[in-house]
This record gives C-alpha cells, structure tokens and sequence, in this order.
C-alpha cells in the first residue's frame, strides 16, 4: 500500500496517539498526534520555501496533523505566512495559490486538490522526512526537486541559490539507466569526465578538476592522483539524487578547485514497507540483480530499517576486461523522541576488474590516432584492480522551538585495493614500437569525516531570516606501496594487436616505493539569509580553515614534507532579487583555496592555488514551480595550478621521481554561460536540459593568451526526456538523452604533437512499459548511432580511450 507523510504537532501521550498513527505514520515520525485544540488565532512568521518545508512548519507550529503525497508538492514553493490566523484560514493562505486545500478528517487534514468532494477518495500518499521535506526526489516520477542545501546547508529551492545547481532526481536515473556515478556525470549540466584508467574517472567542471565527493554534505577526498584506485566508483542504487552546485564551494569544503560540489544524497527508510527488485541483462553478458526493501521495525513505525543489495557481473567491449561489482547497504532510522531522529548506516562495496585497462592506447608521434578497434586492449589477462570500500556513517538531528535543527554527522571509510596494470611506452627512434610497463600497488585509504552545524530562522526589524553556524573536520591517511619488474622486457608492434600476448611478469617488487599522504582539514564556517525585502535576499558567510598536509616518499632517498595553512578565510556573498512571481535575478562571489601534494624539480610540495568564483545569472520557475530555468554568465581564476612537466623533462629535471614533477601555473581564468531547464513541461513530459561554454585561457606569464585546459570542451550540451503516450498507450513512457561536445585539444608543452579527438554526439532511447502497478520492464539502447570516438584523450604514449560501441539494457522491475 503507499506510505503516508504526515506533520505531526506537539507529543502528547493521549489516547489519540494511536488513532493518529493509523493515519499517518509519516516523515515526522518522531512526533505524535496531540487532542484537537480549539479554534484560535496563532501568530506566524514562516518564511518563503518548499512548500512541504513550509506546510511541515506550519504543521508543527499549529499542533495539528496533516497527510498530503509527495508528487502533488514536488517543485513547489511558498511564500511563507506571517501574521495571525486560525488553523483553517493559515492553511487556505498557504495553500491558495496551489490548487491545494487542506480537508478535516476525523484524524487531522489531508491535502486534496480544489473542488475534491470532502469524502472523495484521498491521494495516494508517500513520505516526507522532516529532515529533507521537500528535497526527496523518490516516488515523486520528477526531474527537480523542491529544495536543496548543498550550496550553503541552507535549504533554498533552486530559484533561490545563487548559484548554477543541477540536480539529478532518481526517476532521471532510472528512466536513463543509469548505474554509476559516470553515468549521471555524462548527463549531467557543464561536468566532463575524464579517464587516467578504465575505473579511474575524473571529474571536471569549468576547467577544473573536481576534488571532492561529498555523500549526504560529508566530503570524501579524491583530489589524490591515486584516489579512485582506491575508492570504488558509487553505484546509483543506494542514492535517492545527485546534487550538483558549480563554480567555488569554499564555504562548506574549505580547500578544493573553483570547479564543482558534487553531493550524493542517500536514500532514507520508508514510513510504510515498501519492495523492489530488479534484475537486469545488456551487451557483453552484463548480469544483474538488484533488492531494496524498506519498513518500519515496530508497531509504533518510530524504528525504520532500509536495505540495498546489488550484484553486478559483466564482460566489456574491450578484449579481455571483466567486472563484478557486490553492494551492500543497510541503514537504521530511530525516532529517539519526538524532536530527536537518529540514523546509523553501513554500506560496503566489493570490486574486482580483471584484465583491467590501465593505459588506454598511444597514438602516432604526431598525435594522430592509430586505426585500432574499439575492443583492442592492451593489457595482459593476469592484469586487475580489486577493491575493498567499507563506510560506516551516522547523524543525529535534534529541532528546537522555532525550527531551529541541530545536526552533528559522521562517515569513516576504509578503501583498500589491490593493482597490478602495465601502461605502454614508445621505443625510442621507432614508430610503432612499443614497450609494456607492469607496476603493481596495493592501496589504503583511510577517511575520516564529522560534519556539525545549527540552523534556523530568526526575526529581526520585521523581517524572518535564516542562520546556520557549524564545523567540519575531516582527515584522510593515504598509504601506497608499488614496485615494477625491472627485468620485465616485451616489446610489440601496435599495428599488429592481434599478435599482442605479454608474458606474466614475475619480479614485481611492491615495497620498492612507499609513499603516505596524510591531509588533514578542519574548519568552522556562518552563513545566513537576510531579507533586505520581502523581494530581495542577501546571503553573506564565510569560512576559517586549517589544513595540514604531510607527504612521506621513499623511492631512491627518503622524502618528509610538510605545508601547513592557519586561519586561512574563505568569504561567501550572494544576492537575490524576485523580478516578479517568476523570476528572480542573482550575484555571487565566493573564494577557494587548494594545497597541492605535487612534487617540484626539487622535491618539493608546491605551494597552495587560490582561486575565486564570480556569477550572474537569472533563475525561473513556471508552471507552478514544476519547471525550473536558469541562464547564467561565470569567471573563474586560479593562480598556482600544478601543471606536469612534459615525460622528456622530467627525465632531465626530476628522475629520481617516479611520477614526475610539476611547476606552478601563473593565472588561468574560466569564463563561459550556463544554461539550463528542467522538470515537467506536462504532467506526463519531464526534461532536463543543459549547455555550457567554457572558455580557459592563461591570462598571466608566459603563456598569456594560451588556451590551458585541453580536457575540457568549450561547448557542451545535454538533453534527458521522457514522455508517457496518451489514450490507450498511456501505461508505456518513451524518451532517452542527447549528448553534444566540440572538440578537445591536447599538448604538452616541450612535445611536438597534438592530440585532437573532433566534436561529437551520442543519443541514447529508452521505451518503459508499465504491465501492471507493480510490475514494468525497461528497454536502454545507448549510442544508437554506434558513434566511434575517443572519450578521454592524454599522450602519445597511453590514457586515450575509447567510448562505447553500442549497448542495451534489458530491465524488469517489481515494486510492492
């Protein structure tokens, strides 16, 4: 049966709990129902929100209990209620501009659509959580949401953060297919992946790499060039959305590039049991299963319980590479009394990728691509990266009077893998000769993170604001050892790859090198909303923050380095004017710095970038806040970027440095447009669309003038749909997504060559029909044009890497 949301008022241990409950076991499961108090007037001063954030407050504040379904709200917002008023009349003010009206029933009121008859049959009801009223994306069948935090830790829907946010709901990622975090990458507005391994993808938005990860607003770091050796790509399973805010986020992350937060938002147990399974089959033998059950553990429904399994086992296009992918997630919800929620969680994801494709192909001296096949890998069976991730999280929130919340989260995760790749190398005064390199490393990645932070609203001179004051400290213990085979010796010819077959090597030494970089961050951050007006919102914050990074190498000689940052503040600064009821014009300004653990000619660790975040831009809602645009204009500038010097160089300038060595950039700006659409045209018609022009330029040094990122596309768009049919075709839904970039440009300065991979499209069609309404089966077919590209280029030596060929997916899913 569908779970019911319900506000609750006050506790009140009366015999009218249990009649309550029968209702409405909802989101706010940590209150209960209260005697229904007689007809008076309440002064309010609720603020402008999600109109489920706001109902849930007004709910709270009035002391009665009130169902509604997720979908009806989703998108929507509010202007808030300020004044005096009786039950009834707050909710027909709230509620007015909605079509919406709040009908008494014997157990509180539920939420009908004007000119429902008072005994018609009530809307199927779903879950709202206190703690992400209105931010939910499961069971809503939307492409938005009605709110975000991940900007500032304060919830604003879209139209009020000012900056460009993207948000990734779970029917986008199911309509879409979805699996990994590449995936919703792909689709996602202005983010381009990168490949330095077949598993160790990059992320980059407006010029710049990505450092952090955050999962439910905690960072994971992944700013180490090993990172994601170690850590397991996220599979979508376990993530109700993807949150995505572009540009500086210095505020809440303290170090990173000007470049992107993306924040992985976890799904939550259920009010009412809920059931799904899937199981899938695609191209190359691609098998899996997936179970997701969700209920209340006890009669009073204030225990809840979440669990996600999933197993994944496939071949590759490419010869020789295999994956299995196993995820376990569990997660425990208690409602340890009426203002207080707790959650514990774990999750554990076991990888192993044999035959696993380190290097990519070469290209030509010149930089031209070879005429290879797309399944061509060079790489020897006995190759493979196996990986171990387990996390163990939890928070407690806590509301105080006035809805003021008091949060303290944490997550530890222990990633341990083990590598054992080769990558190619031309023979020098050849042409197409080459040699094969094994390395073998094995990885421990320790993460620690505690976020905490206290938020709420306040009045002052007439006005309702919002605050949120907090900390976050986070420490990650990196620790490698690898090793090569110094008697290993097989040379191949790459225009013959049918012949390649390299021989297993056997004097691999893995503590020939040892390194360990230990980071560790703290910072304390204030933020808050001020209304200037009832129009205009002025956000101010800032951060202080003190970082700390120890790198211990030893290869030939031992190498201790330390850097050491205090106090370093970070400011944050937005303005936002409603131009009308539609629309609303923003500014922002924010900073960002970036310790660096890479290594000069000398050994040493470069200094910190620095970087800064401009932005201008208007910000839509329409069709009753179910559509969402946003056209924004952004400059980005960095000074201190590490930049490797060419493989020639380094043999000259570092060669007792395995990994090479690096200089420090003089400024590089990003400067370009985000445009962006998404959610429900129709009732039936979601889209999600996006372009973004980035232009990268040295505009300091040297090298002034210069383009400097060659991994990212100046132009890039994006386009995800999906359409139910109507009349008698309407149980099946159709759609896919749209994929164009320009062309990407490679070179390295001192190497004569250019690697140019020219501007492509993919497209990509789904059909889904609905058999019954438990039951439907999904059909993917991606790149149906079988576009032939490469998705990631780097030199002429290895990390250029095709795209797929063509695939399908085959899916059939249960739901109870």
């Amino acid at each position: 049966m569908p779970s019911t949301s319900s506000i609750r008022p006050p506790f009140n241990p009366s015999s009218a709990l249990t009649k309550a409950l029968k209702l409405s076991v909802g989101s706010l499961a940590l209150t209960a129902f209260a005697p229904a108090m007689a007809e008076q007037l309440n002064h309010y001063n609720i603020q402008a929100g999600p109109l489920a954030e706001v109902l849930s407050r007004y709910a709270r504040q009035s002391g009665v209990a009130i169902s509604f379904e997720t979908r009806q709200l989703a998108s929507q917002s509010s202007r808030g209620l300020s004044g005096d008023y009786g039950v009834d009349e707050g909710f027909a003010a709230l509620l007015r501009e909605h079509g919406l009206q709040a009908v008494p029933s014997s157990d509180g009121y539920v939420l009908m659509a004007v000119g429902q008859a008072q005994g018609a049959i009530e809307l199927n009801a779903t879950q709202i959580n206190a703690n992400n009223a209105g931010m939910s994306s499961e069971q809503t069948r939307a492409y938005t949401v009605g709110a975000t935090s991940t900007a500032t830790r304060l919830p604003m829907s879209l139209r009020e953060t000012p900056q460009s946010v993207s948000v990734v709901t779970r029917q986008q990622m199911d309509d879409q297919g979805m699996k990994n975090l590449d995936d919703v990458l792909q689709e996602a507005p202005g983010i381009t992946i990168v490949k330095n391994g077949g598993e160790r993808s990059l992320y980059m938005a407006r010029g710049q790499l990505v450092n952090t990860l955050q999962i439910d607003g905690v960072p994971t770091n992944i700013s180490n060039a090993y990172s994601m050796d170690a850590i397991s790509k996220p599979t979508t399973d376990i993530y109700d959305r993807v949150e995505i805010v572009r540009g500086a986020t210095g505020l809440l992350e303290g170090a990173g590039n000007p470049s992107a937060t993306i924040n992985l938002v976890r799904k939550r147990p259920t009010a009412e049991p809920q059931a799904l399974i899937e199981t899938s089959v695609g191209s190359w033998d691609d098998y899996k299963t997936m179970v997701d059950l969700s209920s209340p553990l006890n009669d009073q429904g204030t225990l809840r319980g979440r669990t996600v399994i999933t197993y994944n086992n496939a071949n590759s296009y490419m010869d020789t590479a295999k994956k299995e992918n196993q995820v376990f997630y569990t997660l425990l919800e208690a409602d340890i009394s009426k203002d207080t929620l707790a959650t514990l969680g774990f999750s554990y994801q076991k990888e192993r990728n044999s035959g696993y494709d380190w290097s990519g192909l070469p290209t030509q001296e010149s930089g031209k691509f070879y005429p290879l096949s797309r399944s061509t890998s060079l790489t020897g069976k006995w190759d493979h990266l196996d990986k171990r991730n387990t996390t163990v999280f939890g928070d407690i929130q806590h509301y105080f009077a006035n809805d003021w919340k008091l949060v303290v989260a944490a997550n530890q995760t222990w990633a341990k893998s083990d590598f054992l790749a080769n990558y190619t190398q031309r023979v020098n005064g050849t042409e197409n000769m080459f040699t094969l390199n094994p390395r073998h490393f094995r990885y421990d990645d320790t993460q620690t993170s505690v976020d905490t932070y206290l938020s709420g609203p306040f009045s002052f001179m007439g006005k309702q604001h919002d605050l949120v004051v907090g900390s976050n400290v986070r420490v990650d213990d990196f620790d490698y050892h690898g090793g090569r085979d110094a008697s290993y010796n097989y040379v191949f010819d790459i225009t013959d790859p049918g012949n390649f077959n390299p021989p297993t090597p056997t004097g691999l030494n893995v503590n020939q090198w040892k390194y360990n970089i230990t980071q560790k961050q703290a910072g304390i951050f204030a933020a808050g909303r001020f209304s200037l007006t009832d129009s205009t919102k002025l956000i101010l914050g800032s951060r202080i923050s003190w970082f700390k990074n120890e790198s211990l190498s030893f290869v030939s000689k031992k190498i201790k380095n330390e850097y050491e940052k205090n106090a370093e503040i970070t400011p944050y600064a937005g303005l936002v004017q409603e131009l009308n009821d539609n629309v609303s014009a923003y500014a922002s300004y924010t900073e960002i710095f970036k310790p660096q653990n890479n290594l000069d000619s000398n050994g040493s660790v470069l200094k910190p970038m620095t970087g800064s975040n401009y932005e201008l831009g208007l910000k839509g809602e329409f069709l009753d806040k179910r559509l969402n645009t946003s056209a924004a204009v952004f400059q980005t500038d960095q000074i201190g970027r590490a930049e490797a010097y060419s493989n020639a160089q380094a043999e000259t300038l570092c060669p007792e440095l395995p990994n090479g060595c690096y200089r420090a950039s003089e400024k590089v700006r990003n400067r370009g447009i985000d445009l962006e659409l998404n959610g429900a045209l129709t009732a039936d018609w979601n889209l999600s669309a996006g372009y973004t022009y980035t232009q990268s330029k040295y505009v300091a040094g040297s090298q002034k003038g210069e383009d400097y990122s060659a991994l990212t596309p100046r132009h890039l768009f994006k386009v995800t749909t999906d359409y139910r049919l109507p009349g008698v075709m309407n149980q099946t839904r159709v759609g896919g997504s749209f994929f164009a970039q320009s062309k990407m440009t490679n070179t390295y300065p001192g190497d004569d060559y250019k690697i140019q991979q020219q501007g492509y499209a993919l497209t990509n069609l789904h059909a889904i029909y609905e058999i019954n309404k438990h039951l439907e089966v999904q059909y993917n077919l991606d790149n149906v044009f079988d576009k032939k590209y490469y998705q990631s280029t780097g030199n002429t030596d290895y990390w250029n890497f095709y795209g797929a060929p063509r695939n399908f997916n085959l899916a059939l899913r249960a739901k109870f």
